[in-house]
């Protein structure tokens, strides 16, 4: 009878680890923030270009963060990579076949659909949280 039973249990903590294995996992992207000298947010993100999507396909951080943005190519060919949105901060860059290039810019405009372009084509969503209400303004 032990032996059905230590099977049981076996059998109990395998459905326990697959059931956590295949659990959804979170869609946006939210590195951990932490502060500027000047008590502002900073945050780091690292997105890949895999054919004509990024990964992660959605990545958020809060309105007024320095952002840095490392991207890594993923792909055999180069891609263009753009922000949408940010054209006046952010410059498009080219990166090589298996390279990496870094972004860096304030994430001053609250909104959750700016798109990442590769090579002109959206291909995943910048989103910044947080109110463009400022206290006292109407």
């Amino acid at each position: 009878m032990s032996r059905y039973r230590l099977l049981v249990l076996g059998a109990l903590a395998l459905a326990v680890l697959v059931a956590v294995a295949a659990r959804p996992r979170s869609r946006a992207a939210a590195p951990a923030v932490a502060e500027t000298s000047e008590g502002r947010p900073e945050q780091a993100v690292a997105i890949a270009i895999e054919g004509a999507s990024i990964r992660p396909a959605r990545t958020v951080t809060p309105k007024g963060s320095l952002v840095t943005v490392t991207v890594e190519n993923r792909d055999r060919t180069p891609r263009r990579l753009a922000l949408l949105g940010y054209e006046r901060q952010v410059a498009p860059v080219v990166v090589a076949p298996g390279g990496s290039a870094s972004l860096r810019f304030t994430a001053d405009r609250p909104g959750e659909d700016f798109a990442w372009l590769v090579d002109d084509r959206p291909a995943g969503v910048f989103a910044v949280t947080g109110s463009h209400l400022v206290e006292g303004h109407r």
